[in-house]
């Protein structure tokens, strides 16, 4: 019973080592270098062009986004990965509130939302 005691003690003691050393080694601090207010600059205007280039190119998916509550079988067809089951499915199943419906009222499989999904609107 004694030994059990103090083979409970020295493991604890054991662990409470472990976490303490390694607490010490994550408190380390980084240093971080200092930019001048050149570079500050030069990279919030890069920020800046890469935030108005990728608004740009959302707006003009968005524009060719198909809207699959009012989208014909044809231009459905078009879409990746849609065949003429899908297109039948799609329009039996509407109206969708969600393009997430398009899964969850098993009209497409996951797999082939995943490829199409930033295609596609409801309006």
């Amino acid at each position: 019973m004694n030994r059990k005691i103090v083979r409970l003690v020295v493991s604890f003691a054991v662990a409470f080592a472990g976490v303490h050393v390694s607490a010490q080694v994550d408190e380390t601090p980084t240093k971080k270098p200092t930019l001048s207010q050149a570079e500050r600059e030069a990279k919030a205007k890069v920020r800046e062009q890469r935030h108005r280039l990728k608004a740009k190119a959302d707006a003009e998916l968005k524009a060719k986004a198909v809207d699959i509550n009012h989208a014909s079988k044809a231009e459905l067809l078009k879409l990746p990965g849609i065949s003429d089951t899908f297109a039948a499915a799609i329009i039996a199943k509407r109206p969708f509130r969600s393009k997430t419906e398009l899964v969850s009222k098993n009209a497409i499989p996951q797999g082939t939302y995943q490829g199409l999904h930033s295609l596609v609107v409801v309006r």
